[in-house]
Protein backbone atom coordinates (compact mmCIF):
# COMPACT_ATOMS: atom_id res chain seq x y z
CA UNK A 1 0.00 0.00 0.00
CA UNK A 2 1.50 2.96 -1.15
CA UNK A 3 0.05 5.68 1.14
CA UNK A 4 2.88 5.79 3.82
CA UNK A 5 4.26 8.95 5.15
CA UNK A 6 2.06 11.06 2.62
CA UNK A 7 -0.28 13.91 3.88
CA UNK A 8 -3.74 11.68 4.08
CA UNK A 9 -6.88 14.12 3.74
CA UNK A 10 -9.69 12.22 4.74
CA UNK A 11 -13.02 12.53 6.83
CA UNK A 12 -12.49 16.31 8.11
CA UNK A 13 -8.67 16.26 7.31
CA UNK A 14 -8.14 19.55 5.59
CA UNK A 15 -11.58 21.21 5.48
CA UNK A 16 -11.31 23.66 8.72
CA UNK A 17 -9.19 24.06 11.63
CA UNK A 18 -10.64 22.87 14.92
CA UNK A 19 -9.30 25.21 16.81
CA UNK A 20 -10.48 28.11 15.43
CA UNK A 21 -13.95 29.19 14.09
CA UNK A 22 -15.07 27.25 11.30
CA UNK A 23 -15.69 30.77 9.67
CA UNK A 24 -12.11 31.33 9.15
CA UNK A 25 -10.83 28.45 7.22
CA UNK A 26 -14.07 26.99 5.40
CA UNK A 27 -14.30 28.26 2.05
CA UNK A 28 -15.94 24.97 0.22
CA UNK A 29 -19.44 23.68 -0.16
CA UNK A 30 -19.44 20.82 1.92
CA UNK A 31 -21.55 20.48 5.23
CA UNK A 32 -18.52 19.89 8.01
CA UNK A 33 -21.56 17.58 10.31
CA UNK A 34 -21.88 15.60 6.94
CA UNK A 35 -18.26 14.74 5.64
CA UNK A 36 -18.48 12.01 2.70
CA UNK A 37 -18.37 8.61 4.36
CA UNK A 38 -14.79 7.25 4.56
CA UNK A 39 -14.27 3.20 5.01
CA UNK A 40 -12.92 2.16 8.64
CA UNK A 41 -9.60 0.84 6.72
CA UNK A 42 -8.79 4.05 4.40
CA UNK A 43 -9.47 6.02 7.75
CA UNK A 44 -7.46 3.85 9.72
CA UNK A 45 -4.19 4.16 7.12
CA UNK A 46 -4.35 7.92 7.42
CA UNK A 47 -4.76 8.31 10.89
CA UNK A 48 -1.33 6.16 11.77
CA UNK A 49 0.21 7.77 8.44
CA UNK A 50 -0.54 11.31 9.20
CA UNK A 51 0.74 10.69 13.21
CA UNK A 52 3.93 9.06 11.86
CA UNK A 53 5.23 11.58 9.62
CA UNK A 54 3.74 14.70 10.92
CA UNK A 55 3.92 14.23 14.54
CA UNK A 56 6.17 11.43 15.70
CA UNK A 57 8.96 12.25 12.72
CA UNK A 58 7.60 16.08 12.66
CA UNK A 59 8.65 19.44 14.00
CA UNK A 60 7.55 18.67 17.71
CA UNK A 61 10.59 15.61 17.95
CA UNK A 62 13.24 17.39 15.54
CA UNK A 63 12.74 20.44 17.80
CA UNK A 64 13.12 19.21 20.86
CA UNK A 65 15.38 16.56 20.11
CA UNK A 66 17.87 20.14 19.36
CA UNK A 67 16.74 20.93 22.95
CA UNK A 68 18.21 18.09 24.44
CA UNK A 69 21.11 18.11 22.84
CA UNK A 70 21.00 14.30 20.93
CA UNK A 71 20.98 16.75 17.59
CA UNK A 72 21.99 20.10 17.01
CA UNK A 73 20.89 22.44 14.11
CA UNK A 74 24.39 23.74 11.90
CA UNK A 75 22.65 26.81 10.08
CA UNK A 76 22.57 30.51 9.91
CA UNK A 77 21.54 31.74 13.36
CA UNK A 78 18.85 32.55 14.85
CA UNK A 79 17.23 28.85 14.63
CA UNK A 80 14.73 27.23 17.04
CA UNK A 81 18.18 25.56 18.25
CA UNK A 82 18.40 28.51 20.10
CA UNK A 83 15.00 28.77 21.48
CA UNK A 84 13.74 30.86 18.43
CA UNK A 85 10.03 29.95 18.64
CA UNK A 86 7.62 31.98 17.95
CA UNK A 87 3.57 31.58 18.09
CA UNK A 88 3.64 30.78 14.57
CA UNK A 89 6.45 28.24 14.09
CA UNK A 90 4.18 26.40 16.54
CA UNK A 91 0.61 26.44 14.82
CA UNK A 92 0.52 23.80 12.11
CA UNK A 93 1.77 21.23 15.02
CA UNK A 94 -1.20 22.18 17.21
CA UNK A 95 -3.90 23.62 14.60
CA UNK A 96 -3.49 21.55 11.77
CA UNK A 97 -1.38 18.05 12.04
CA UNK A 98 -2.40 17.62 15.53
CA UNK A 99 -5.83 18.49 16.31
CA UNK A 100 -7.19 17.98 12.85
CA UNK A 101 -4.99 15.52 10.71
CA UNK A 102 -4.75 12.97 13.58
CA UNK A 103 -7.02 13.62 16.98
CA UNK A 104 -10.21 14.84 15.00
CA UNK A 105 -10.14 11.91 12.21
CA UNK A 106 -8.66 9.48 15.50
CA UNK A 107 -12.21 10.82 16.91
CA UNK A 108 -14.32 9.91 13.43
CA UNK A 109 -12.60 6.52 13.19
CA UNK A 110 -13.52 5.81 16.64
CA UNK A 111 -17.10 6.65 16.56
CA UNK A 112 -17.99 5.39 12.94
CA UNK A 113 -16.38 2.09 14.07
CA UNK A 114 -18.28 1.92 17.01
CA UNK A 115 -21.10 2.03 15.44
CA UNK A 116 -20.28 -0.55 13.28
CA UNK A 117 -19.28 -2.75 15.85
CA UNK A 118 -15.67 -2.70 14.13
CA UNK A 119 -13.93 -2.53 18.04
CA UNK A 120 -10.29 -3.34 16.90
CA UNK A 121 -10.34 0.36 14.25
CA UNK A 122 -11.74 2.01 17.31
CA UNK A 123 -9.07 0.80 19.76
CA UNK A 124 -6.04 1.74 17.50
CA UNK A 125 -7.87 5.05 16.77
CA UNK A 126 -7.88 5.72 20.15
CA UNK A 127 -5.09 4.57 21.30
CA UNK A 128 -3.12 7.50 18.81
CA UNK A 129 -5.85 9.45 19.87
CA UNK A 130 -4.38 9.89 23.51
CA UNK A 131 -0.81 9.51 22.37
CA UNK A 132 -1.02 12.69 20.13
CA UNK A 133 -2.96 14.33 22.85
CA UNK A 134 0.07 13.50 25.28
CA UNK A 135 2.10 15.13 23.03
CA UNK A 136 -0.07 18.56 22.53
CA UNK A 137 -0.47 19.08 26.47
CA UNK A 138 3.49 18.13 27.19
CA UNK A 139 4.44 20.70 24.42
CA UNK A 140 1.58 23.27 25.67
CA UNK A 141 0.66 22.67 29.10
CA UNK A 142 -3.31 22.84 29.40
CA UNK A 143 -5.22 22.76 26.09
CA UNK A 144 -8.95 21.82 24.83
CA UNK A 145 -10.38 18.47 24.89
CA UNK A 146 -13.39 17.97 25.92
CA UNK A 147 -14.71 21.02 23.88
CA UNK A 148 -12.14 20.07 21.63
CA UNK A 149 -13.92 18.16 18.93
CA UNK A 150 -17.00 20.13 17.72
CA UNK A 151 -15.79 23.43 16.34
CA UNK A 152 -19.55 23.96 15.62
CA UNK A 153 -20.67 24.47 18.96
CA UNK A 154 -18.03 25.18 20.13
CA UNK A 155 -15.55 27.31 17.94
CA UNK A 156 -13.65 28.87 21.17
CA UNK A 157 -13.31 25.89 22.93
CA UNK A 158 -12.34 26.07 27.06
CA UNK A 159 -8.76 24.77 28.12
CA UNK A 160 -8.92 21.16 30.22
CA UNK A 161 -6.24 21.47 32.98
CA UNK A 162 -3.32 19.14 32.23
CA UNK A 163 -3.95 16.97 35.46
CA UNK A 164 -8.20 16.65 33.87
CA UNK A 165 -6.20 15.66 30.14
CA UNK A 166 -3.98 12.95 31.76
CA UNK A 167 -7.02 11.55 33.05
CA UNK A 168 -9.19 11.74 29.61
CA UNK A 169 -5.71 9.90 28.17
CA UNK A 170 -5.81 6.88 30.77
CA UNK A 171 -9.40 6.82 29.92
CA UNK A 172 -8.76 6.16 26.28
CA UNK A 173 -6.50 3.94 26.19
CA UNK A 174 -8.60 1.85 28.96
CA UNK A 175 -11.48 2.28 26.35
CA UNK A 176 -8.83 1.13 23.58
CA UNK A 177 -7.90 -2.25 25.84
CA UNK A 178 -11.18 -2.79 26.43
CA UNK A 179 -12.56 -3.04 22.97
CA UNK A 180 -9.41 -4.77 21.68
CA UNK A 181 -10.85 -7.53 24.24
CA UNK A 182 -14.33 -7.37 23.24
CA UNK A 183 -15.73 -10.79 21.33
CA UNK A 184 -19.06 -9.44 20.33
CA UNK A 185 -19.86 -7.21 17.12
CA UNK A 186 -17.59 -7.76 14.13
CA UNK A 187 -14.02 -7.62 16.10
CA UNK A 188 -13.18 -10.88 14.65
CA UNK A 189 -12.87 -8.39 11.52
CA UNK A 190 -9.84 -8.65 10.18
CA UNK A 191 -7.55 -5.81 10.39
CA UNK A 192 -4.58 -5.98 8.09
CA UNK A 193 -2.45 -4.36 5.83
CA UNK A 194 -4.24 -0.86 6.34
CA UNK A 195 -2.71 -1.13 9.55
CA UNK A 196 1.02 0.52 8.98
CA UNK A 197 2.76 -0.33 12.26
CA UNK A 198 1.64 -4.06 13.54
CA UNK A 199 -0.15 -5.35 10.40
CA UNK A 200 -3.48 -6.01 12.27
CA UNK A 201 -1.84 -7.73 14.91
CA UNK A 202 -3.76 -6.65 17.95
CA UNK A 203 -2.33 -8.25 20.89
CA UNK A 204 0.36 -6.16 20.10
CA UNK A 205 -1.42 -3.16 19.66
CA UNK A 206 -2.70 -4.16 23.19
CA UNK A 207 0.97 -4.33 24.66
CA UNK A 208 1.15 -0.60 23.43
CA UNK A 209 -1.25 0.49 24.96
CA UNK A 210 -0.36 -0.53 28.31
CA UNK A 211 3.29 0.51 27.41
CA UNK A 212 1.69 4.24 27.29
CA UNK A 213 -0.38 4.12 30.68
CA UNK A 214 2.72 3.16 32.24
CA UNK A 215 4.41 6.19 30.29
CA UNK A 216 2.23 8.25 31.33
CA UNK A 217 1.64 7.24 35.01
CA UNK A 218 5.28 8.09 35.32
CA UNK A 219 4.72 11.34 33.90
CA UNK A 220 3.14 12.56 36.88
CA UNK A 221 5.90 11.28 39.63
CA UNK A 222 6.29 14.88 40.40
CA UNK A 223 2.95 16.28 39.26
CA UNK A 224 1.73 18.42 42.33
CA UNK A 225 -0.79 16.09 44.12
CA UNK A 226 1.19 12.81 43.15
CA UNK A 227 3.56 10.70 44.66
CA UNK A 228 6.08 8.96 42.74
CA UNK A 229 5.71 6.25 44.74
CA UNK A 230 1.82 5.69 44.01
CA UNK A 231 2.92 6.25 40.05
CA UNK A 232 5.50 3.93 40.22
CA UNK A 233 2.99 1.18 41.31
CA UNK A 234 0.54 2.29 38.58
CA UNK A 235 2.69 2.07 36.03
CA UNK A 236 4.31 -1.57 37.37
CA UNK A 237 1.20 -2.71 37.05
CA UNK A 238 0.77 -1.57 33.76
CA UNK A 239 3.87 -2.76 32.51
CA UNK A 240 2.79 -6.67 33.54
CA UNK A 241 0.39 -7.01 30.33
CA UNK A 242 3.12 -4.66 28.10
CA UNK A 243 6.13 -5.39 25.58
CA UNK A 244 8.13 -8.71 26.43
CA UNK A 245 10.75 -8.57 24.06
CA UNK A 246 11.79 -6.24 20.63
CA UNK A 247 9.56 -8.45 18.78
CA UNK A 248 6.72 -5.98 20.38
CA UNK A 249 8.69 -2.97 19.05
CA UNK A 250 5.83 -0.39 16.93
CA UNK A 251 8.20 0.84 13.83
CA UNK A 252 6.53 2.42 10.83
CA UNK A 253 8.31 1.18 7.79
CA UNK A 254 9.16 3.32 4.57
CA UNK A 255 9.82 2.71 1.28
CA UNK A 256 12.60 4.23 -1.06
CA UNK A 257 9.95 6.04 -3.68
CA UNK A 258 10.24 9.49 -4.13
CA UNK A 259 8.12 11.35 -1.12
CA UNK A 260 7.19 8.37 0.70
CA UNK A 261 10.73 8.24 2.43
CA UNK A 262 11.68 7.99 6.13
CA UNK A 263 10.85 11.35 7.35
CA UNK A 264 14.71 12.00 9.16
CA UNK A 265 15.93 11.07 5.41
CA UNK A 266 13.76 13.55 3.72
CA UNK A 267 14.01 16.00 6.51
CA UNK A 268 18.04 15.99 7.14
CA UNK A 269 19.49 13.94 4.45
CA UNK A 270 18.45 14.06 1.04
CA UNK A 271 17.90 17.89 1.24
CA UNK A 272 14.22 18.21 0.81
CA UNK A 273 13.61 20.53 3.83
CA UNK A 274 17.37 21.24 5.00
CA UNK A 275 20.74 19.17 5.81
CA UNK A 276 21.06 21.04 8.92
CA UNK A 277 20.00 18.56 11.50
CA UNK A 278 23.26 16.75 12.49
CA UNK A 279 24.37 15.57 15.67
CA UNK A 280 25.08 17.50 18.88
CA UNK A 281 28.62 17.64 20.06
CA UNK A 282 27.47 17.03 23.37
CA UNK A 283 25.80 13.95 22.97
CA UNK A 284 29.17 12.50 20.61
CA UNK A 285 31.19 13.72 22.79
CA UNK A 286 29.74 11.60 25.65
CA UNK A 287 28.96 7.83 23.63
CA UNK A 288 32.44 8.44 22.73
CA UNK A 289 33.90 9.23 26.19
CA UNK A 290 31.76 6.03 27.41
CA UNK A 291 33.23 3.92 24.25
CA UNK A 292 29.49 3.49 23.51
CA UNK A 293 29.09 1.16 20.49
CA UNK A 294 25.48 1.98 19.22
CA UNK A 295 27.12 5.48 18.30
CA UNK A 296 27.99 3.17 14.97
CA UNK A 297 24.25 3.36 14.63
CA UNK A 298 23.20 6.92 15.64
CA UNK A 299 25.06 8.74 13.83
CA UNK A 300 27.46 8.45 10.38
CA UNK A 301 30.54 9.31 9.98
CA UNK A 302 32.14 12.35 8.93
CA UNK A 303 36.14 11.50 7.57
CA UNK A 304 36.07 8.29 9.20
CA UNK A 305 35.11 9.09 12.72
CA UNK A 306 32.17 11.18 14.33
CA UNK A 307 32.02 15.15 15.09
CA UNK A 308 29.02 17.17 16.60
CA UNK A 309 27.92 20.71 16.44
CA UNK A 310 28.04 22.35 19.45
CA UNK A 311 24.21 23.51 19.94
CA UNK A 312 23.45 26.90 19.39
CA UNK A 313 27.24 27.85 17.64
CA UNK A 314 27.21 29.79 14.23
CA UNK A 315 27.41 27.98 11.35
CA UNK A 316 30.13 25.93 10.65
CA UNK A 317 31.96 22.97 8.75
CA UNK A 318 29.63 19.97 8.65
CA UNK A 319 29.53 17.37 11.19
CA UNK A 320 27.91 13.81 11.49
CA UNK A 321 24.53 13.18 9.97
CA UNK A 322 22.00 11.04 11.73
CA UNK A 323 22.79 7.19 11.39
CA UNK A 324 21.77 4.70 8.80
CA UNK A 325 19.52 2.75 11.29
CA UNK A 326 17.25 5.69 11.67
CA UNK A 327 17.68 8.26 8.76
CA UNK A 328 18.42 6.25 5.64
CA UNK A 329 15.43 6.19 3.15
CA UNK A 330 13.72 3.36 3.92
CA UNK A 331 14.09 3.37 7.53
CA UNK A 332 11.33 2.36 9.78
CA UNK A 333 10.64 5.61 12.32
CA UNK A 334 10.61 4.18 16.08
CA UNK A 335 7.52 4.80 17.68
CA UNK A 336 8.03 2.75 21.06
CA UNK A 337 10.05 0.17 22.42
CA UNK A 338 10.97 -2.55 24.30
CA UNK A 339 14.01 -0.89 25.82
CA UNK A 340 11.75 2.38 26.61
CA UNK A 341 9.45 -0.16 28.47
CA UNK A 342 12.42 -2.06 30.69
CA UNK A 343 13.58 1.63 31.79
CA UNK A 344 10.03 2.45 32.61
CA UNK A 345 10.43 -0.66 34.67
CA UNK A 346 13.48 0.08 36.17
CA UNK A 347 12.68 4.02 37.03
CA UNK A 348 9.28 2.61 39.22
CA UNK A 349 11.17 -0.03 40.60
CA UNK A 350 13.84 2.43 42.22
CA UNK A 351 11.20 4.83 43.12
CA UNK A 352 9.90 2.04 45.06
CA UNK A 353 12.95 0.75 46.83
CA UNK A 354 13.93 -1.75 44.50
CA UNK A 355 17.45 -0.71 43.79
CA UNK A 356 18.59 -4.48 42.53
CA UNK A 357 15.42 -5.09 40.79
CA UNK A 358 16.10 -1.76 38.79
CA UNK A 359 19.70 -2.20 37.85
CA UNK A 360 18.39 -5.60 36.57
CA UNK A 361 15.43 -4.03 34.42
CA UNK A 362 17.53 -1.14 33.24
CA UNK A 363 20.34 -3.65 32.18
CA UNK A 364 17.15 -5.30 29.94
CA UNK A 365 16.53 -1.79 28.99
CA UNK A 366 20.33 -1.48 27.83
CA UNK A 367 20.44 -4.66 26.37
CA UNK A 368 17.30 -4.66 24.55
CA UNK A 369 18.56 -1.58 22.35
CA UNK A 370 21.88 -2.31 21.51
CA UNK A 371 20.43 -5.75 20.10
CA UNK A 372 17.98 -3.27 17.79
CA UNK A 373 20.81 -1.98 16.29
CA UNK A 374 23.61 -4.32 16.84
CA UNK A 375 22.94 -5.41 12.60
CA UNK A 376 24.01 -1.78 11.89
CA UNK A 377 26.51 -1.71 14.62
CA UNK A 378 28.48 -4.34 13.10
CA UNK A 379 27.89 -3.31 9.53
CA UNK A 380 29.24 0.08 10.14
CA UNK A 381 32.57 -0.52 12.29
CA UNK A 382 33.69 -2.81 9.88
CA UNK A 383 33.87 -0.12 6.96
CA UNK A 384 37.36 -0.15 6.24
CA UNK A 385 37.48 3.58 6.24
CA UNK A 386 36.28 3.45 10.20
CA UNK A 387 39.50 5.47 12.02
CA UNK A 388 36.75 6.27 14.71
CA UNK A 389 38.56 3.82 17.17
CA UNK A 390 35.42 3.37 19.12
CA UNK A 391 34.96 -0.58 20.16
CA UNK A 392 32.40 -2.55 19.67
CA UNK A 393 32.61 -5.11 22.65
CA UNK A 394 29.13 -4.72 24.42
CA UNK A 395 29.97 -6.89 27.08
CA UNK A 396 32.59 -4.67 28.59
CA UNK A 397 30.50 -1.22 27.92
CA UNK A 398 28.09 -2.98 30.16
CA UNK A 399 30.56 -4.03 32.78
CA UNK A 400 31.29 -0.52 33.26
CA UNK A 401 27.71 1.16 32.63
CA UNK A 402 25.46 -1.14 33.45
CA UNK A 403 25.53 -0.94 37.68
CA UNK A 404 23.72 1.14 39.64
CA UNK A 405 25.47 3.36 42.40
CA UNK A 406 24.65 2.74 46.21
CA UNK A 407 24.00 6.44 46.08
CA UNK A 408 20.46 6.82 44.79
CA UNK A 409 21.16 10.24 43.32
CA UNK A 410 24.04 9.02 41.20
CA UNK A 411 22.03 5.86 40.77
CA UNK A 412 19.08 7.48 39.00
CA UNK A 413 21.26 9.93 37.02
CA UNK A 414 23.02 6.43 35.55
CA UNK A 415 19.20 5.12 35.17
CA UNK A 416 17.76 8.08 33.02
CA UNK A 417 20.90 8.88 31.30
CA UNK A 418 20.97 5.33 30.03
CA UNK A 419 16.97 5.73 28.68
CA UNK A 420 17.95 8.89 27.38
CA UNK A 421 20.74 7.10 24.98
CA UNK A 422 18.46 4.34 24.42
CA UNK A 423 15.65 6.68 23.37
CA UNK A 424 17.71 8.34 20.54
CA UNK A 425 15.36 10.83 18.63
CA UNK A 426 12.29 10.08 20.51
CA UNK A 427 9.93 12.56 22.15
CA UNK A 428 10.36 11.19 25.59
CA UNK A 429 13.74 12.00 26.12
CA UNK A 430 12.76 15.87 26.21
CA UNK A 431 9.90 14.67 28.74
CA UNK A 432 12.36 12.69 30.86
CA UNK A 433 14.60 15.52 31.30
CA UNK A 434 12.14 18.00 32.10
CA UNK A 435 10.63 15.49 34.36
CA UNK A 436 13.80 14.66 36.37
CA UNK A 437 16.46 16.72 35.64
CA UNK A 438 18.95 14.23 33.66
CA UNK A 439 20.67 14.42 31.97
CA UNK A 440 22.18 17.35 32.77
CA UNK A 441 22.02 19.71 30.12
CA UNK A 442 23.41 23.21 29.76
CA UNK A 443 21.60 25.87 28.07
CA UNK A 444 22.77 26.37 24.25
CA UNK A 445 25.11 28.97 23.09
CA UNK A 446 23.50 32.11 21.83
CA UNK A 447 20.13 31.48 23.35
CA UNK A 448 18.20 34.29 21.63
CA UNK A 449 16.87 35.14 25.39
CA UNK A 450 20.00 36.01 27.23
CA UNK A 451 19.32 35.49 30.54
CA UNK A 452 18.09 31.37 29.82
CA UNK A 453 20.06 29.21 32.82
CA UNK A 454 18.41 26.18 31.28
CA UNK A 455 17.63 24.52 27.92
CA UNK A 456 13.34 25.74 27.05
CA UNK A 457 10.57 24.16 28.79
CA UNK A 458 7.58 24.40 26.67
CA UNK A 459 5.67 25.72 23.18
CA UNK A 460 4.13 29.20 23.13
CA UNK A 461 0.67 28.86 22.57
CA UNK A 462 -0.15 28.59 18.47
CA UNK A 463 -1.21 31.80 16.45
CA UNK A 464 -4.49 30.66 15.66
CA UNK A 465 -5.07 30.25 19.55
CA UNK A 466 -4.42 33.79 20.08
CA UNK A 467 -6.43 34.94 16.82
CA UNK A 468 -9.38 33.07 17.58
CA UNK A 469 -9.50 31.33 20.89
CA UNK A 470 -7.82 34.51 22.91
CA UNK A 471 -10.00 34.81 25.84
CA UNK A 472 -9.63 31.02 26.66
CA UNK A 473 -5.46 31.34 25.87
CA UNK A 474 -5.00 34.02 27.67
CA UNK A 475 -6.37 33.31 30.70
CA UNK A 476 -3.15 30.50 30.65
CA UNK A 477 -1.08 33.02 31.74
CA UNK A 478 1.62 32.02 29.06
CA UNK A 479 3.10 34.64 27.64
CA UNK A 480 3.04 35.66 24.22
CA UNK A 481 5.99 34.41 21.22
CA UNK A 482 9.55 33.17 22.09
CA UNK A 483 9.31 33.99 25.68
CA UNK A 484 6.72 31.57 26.89
CA UNK A 485 9.33 28.53 26.15
CA UNK A 486 10.74 29.64 30.22
CA UNK A 487 7.23 28.50 31.37
CA UNK A 488 7.09 24.94 33.00
CA UNK A 489 3.72 22.95 32.23
CA UNK A 490 1.88 21.50 35.42
CA UNK A 491 3.62 18.46 35.73
CA UNK A 492 6.98 20.06 35.76
CA UNK A 493 6.02 23.19 37.69
CA UNK A 494 8.16 22.52 41.38
CA UNK A 495 11.88 23.71 40.58
CA UNK A 496 13.24 20.89 42.20
CA UNK A 497 11.15 17.83 41.32
CA UNK A 498 13.32 14.55 41.62
CA UNK A 499 12.71 13.47 45.11
CA UNK A 500 16.15 11.02 44.30
CA UNK A 501 18.12 14.12 42.49
CA UNK A 502 18.79 16.58 45.32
Amino acid sequence: MKLRNKIIYIGLIGMFSIMTSCEKFLDVNVDPNNPAAVSEPLLLTGVIANFSYEVLGGYPVRVTNTWVQQTAYNAVLPHYGIYDIDENAVNNTWTYYSYTDVMQNAKILTDQATADELYNYAAIAQIIWAWNMSIVTDLYGNAPFSEAWDPVDHPAPAYDTQEEIYASIQDLLDQAIANIDRTDGLNTYVVGSDDLVYGGDMTKWRKLAHVLKARYYMRLTYAPGHTAAAQSDLALTALADGFTSNADNALYYYVSEPGQENPWYQYAIDGKWSTSTELSNTFVTDLMNRNDPRLYAMARFNGGTFTGHPNGAPSAAANSAIGEFYSNDNAPLVWATYSEAKFIEAEALLLTGDKPAAQTAMQEGMNASYDMLQADITSKASNPGNTSGLSTDWATYMSLQGTLNPNDQLAYQTLMTQKYIANFLQFESYNDWRRTGYPNLSVAQNAIIPSMTEPARRFPYPSAELNYNSTNVNAQGVPIGRNAVTERVWWNSAPDQCTLCN
